[in-house]
């Protein structure tokens, strides 16, 4: 319910929710889930911030998947982690938490846990102004997400592709791909991609 109320646009319920679930899994003692919904409320605050809570959540979720074990929830939770600090500008730590989950990613063959891995790997490469590793990292994902019907991903994907682009040489190309996509997203119910898309487009057009 959390993720969906998220990609619904509705961060106030999805909170709700994960604020439940982490209340029952503690009273619980499952350390194990409880990192899960920690992760996902790091992915909240990614969302809207605040990024220095999602470091702290992030960072206490990948040290119970490494002390359990859990490679392919170890990789999400640094993948979160690297996110909470590209937008607090820790570009050093942001590079060194994406290289342990390309580490790890290496022994894993969930999909669906490499393919947002990479995008937001290409996020990285854009933070270090190699537009066109960063592109070709997020064209790949659509590519294969794409020919495996992962329409979540694939809108994601090319909501990264729109963002490196209007950084780069041809900004208008960027622009529109940035509309393509938020048109596309919300009329697959996908309300916070197409937020998304609205905002960095309007972005680039300031």
């Amino acid at each position: 319910m959390g993720k969906l109320r998220r990609q619904m646009g509705d961060s106030d319920g999805a909170r709700k929710v994960y604020d439940e679930a982490l209340s029952l899994r503690r009273q619980l003692g499952e350390k194990g889930t409880v990192a899960e919904t920690q992760t996902a409320l790091a992915e909240l605050d990614c969302d809207s911030g605040p990024a220095s809570d999602a470091e702290v959540l992030a960072q206490a979720a990948m040290q119970e998947f490494q002390a359990e074990r859990e490679a392919d929830n170890e990789i999400q939770s640094e993948a979160m982690l690297s996110w909470a600090f590209l937008q607090q500008g820790k570009l050093a730590d942001a590079q060194r938490a994406m290289s342990r989950a390309l580490a790890l990613s290496k022994k894993s063959s969930d999909v669906t846990v490499r393919l947002p891995l990479e995008i937001q790997n290409a996020y990285t490469r854009l933070a270090v102004k190699d537009l066109s590793e960063a592109e070709r990292l997020a064209r790949n994902v659509q590519v294969e997400a794409n020919r495996l019907g992962f329409s979540q991903i694939v809108l994601e994907a090319s909501l990264a592709i729109g963002e490196i682009q209007v950084q780069g040489r041809n900004p208008t190309l960027g622009r529109k791909r940035l509309e393509e996509t938020g048109k596309s997203a919300r009329s697959k119910g996908f309300e916070l991609i197409a937020r998304k898309a609205s905002s960095s487009r309007q972005a680039a057009l300031n």
